[in-house]
């Protein structure tokens, strides 16, 4: 079954409700009507989650919020297409980045209109204005590996002069990467996973003009090695002079088409109104309180032709700061596969 609001071109009627969702004023309750309607949808189009939901009983028509529906494990993704389309009139393919012995999942998109739409929305929203700032890119371009979703993401975001300084075999150019970060006149943006952040401190450390920022997009995920929050920005200021308030972590995964945003300065993330998220205490499924630990289930309007309820095997609580409530990351749940963008650098 295909129903119309799957239509690659984005033209279904329950497309175009979702496309306009996609900004910052987003009430609540306008979320809890398109996430409700949207998964109602996805039960009945998308097999994998079908599957599941008949797996446990649940019958779509009785549920009354998105809440009451289930998250499908970002682990189906590796088994085979989540979606509702036929996924060879795919627009866009992306691929995680895979762990020891298991295979990449892959997302599907039925249009790269949603993606794009979340990712500037909520990156603009988030972000300080960086048009000054010369782009520095720690990951390979995305002509080089077009099915990597952060590949695209940068490349959706970056400037036309941008300074691509990673082969398409993770091995960042050292000459070019110093070139590029002197700037005298220009604030530097360097963009890069944690570990080729950390790779690029330790092997080719420059100082950057002052207004610089670092991007990380991705937490010490993998095997080589750990680096707490602490020593990654200690070394991010011992090799680039940069301060954690200059330093900016998205929280984000294959899976999802939307990504958090957080200032290193307290390291709580914060989302955008169409991605919500819930931390569940793995043994009751309940949603914790704040300050106590759990794991991340998400649901994202912009996984339009997918599953927009994704969970995840990330620990996480909520806090606050001076800034306001946020996200805390805490790392993989125990006994979880080590995975994320960081990982090719292993």
């Amino acid at each position: 079954m295909q129903h119309p609001f799957f239509q690659p071109d984005g033209r279904g009627s329950g497309a175009a409700r979702l496309l306009q969702a996609l900004r910052m004023d987003l009430s609540r309750s306008e979320f809890d009507a398109l996430a409700l309607d949207l998964l109602r949808q996805q039960a009945a189009t998308v097999p994998p989650y079908t599957r599941l939901l008949r797996a446990l009983a649940i019958d779509p028509a009785r549920c009354a919020s998105w809440t009451d529906f289930p998250a499908l494990p970002a682990s189906a993704f590796r088994d085979g297409p989540v979606c509702g389309f036929d996924p060879a009139q795919a627009a866009a393919v992306f691929e995680t980045s895979g762990t020891t012995g298991r295979h990449s999942g892959r997302h599907y998109l039925a249009s790269t209109l949603f993606y794009e739409a979340a990712l500037r929305t909520a990156f603009h929203a988030f972000m300080p204005p960086l048009g000054r700032h010369a782009w520095v890119m720690l990951v390979p371009h995305p002509s080089l590996r077009p099915h990597s979703s952060l590949a695209y993401m940068l490349g959706c975001l970056a400037p036309p002069d941008a300074a691509w300084c990673c082969s398409a075999d993770y091995h960042i150019d050292g000459a070019r990467l110093r070139a590029a970060c002197r700037t005298p006149s220009r604030p530097v943006a360097l963009f890069g996973t944690s570990f080729a952040l950390a790779d690029a401190a330790e092997a080719h450390p420059t100082r950057l003009p002052p207004g610089s920022i670092a991007f990380d997009t991705g937490g010490m995920k993998g095997r080589r090695r750990q680096l707490a929050r602490d020593e990654f920005l200690a070394l991010l200021h011992s090799a680039f002079g940069l301060s954690p308030a200059s330093i900016w972590n998205e929280y984000g995964m294959t899976e999802w088409s939307s990504q958090g945003y957080a200032c290193m300065d307290d390291g709580l993330h914060r989302f955008p109104p169409w991605l919500r998220i819930r931390v569940l205490d793995p043994a009751t499924g309940r949603e914790c309180p704040p300050g106590t630990q759990g794991i991340v289930h998400a649901c994202d309007l912009a996984n339009a032709g997918s599953v927009a309820a994704v969970a995840t095997r990330d620990a996480a609580r909520w806090e606050s700061s001076a800034r306001g409530p946020g996200l805390r990351l805490l790392g993989r749940w125990d006994g979880a596969e080590p995975r994320g963008c960081s990982l090719p650098y292993e």
